[in-house]
């Protein structure tokens, strides 16, 4: 099942922050978890929101979230709020 998670990119890794206790990393591609290829031939790549607050859509498996899509992101100042909330994960980087 599909859900929508909210978290930082830090490294190149979604960095999840949402749902409550999600917590820890992950990479991103846009196949399904059914097909016979590995994540990495359609992983998302993550550069262009690097440092930035981002909402995705898709079903998470631990350190990749398969079906991926990109839903919205957000500028510096927003970001900066996310992490000063939820205190993370610059931490973590």
């Amino acid at each position: 099942m599909n859900e929508e998670m909210f978290g930082i990119v830090k490294g190149g890794e979604f960095h999840r922050l949402s749902p409550a206790g999600a917590g820890g990393s992950a990479r991103l591609t846009g196949m399904g978890m059914q097909e016979a290829r590995p994540p990495e031939s359609a992983e998302i790549r993550l550069e262009d929101y690097e440092n930035r607050a981002i909402m995705i859509r898709g079903h998470d498996s631990g350190g990749w979230i398969y079906s991926a899509e990109i839903i919205d992101h957000a500028g510096p100042i927003l970001t900066a709020v996310v992490e000063k909330m939820f205190g993370g994960p610059t931490q973590a980087a």
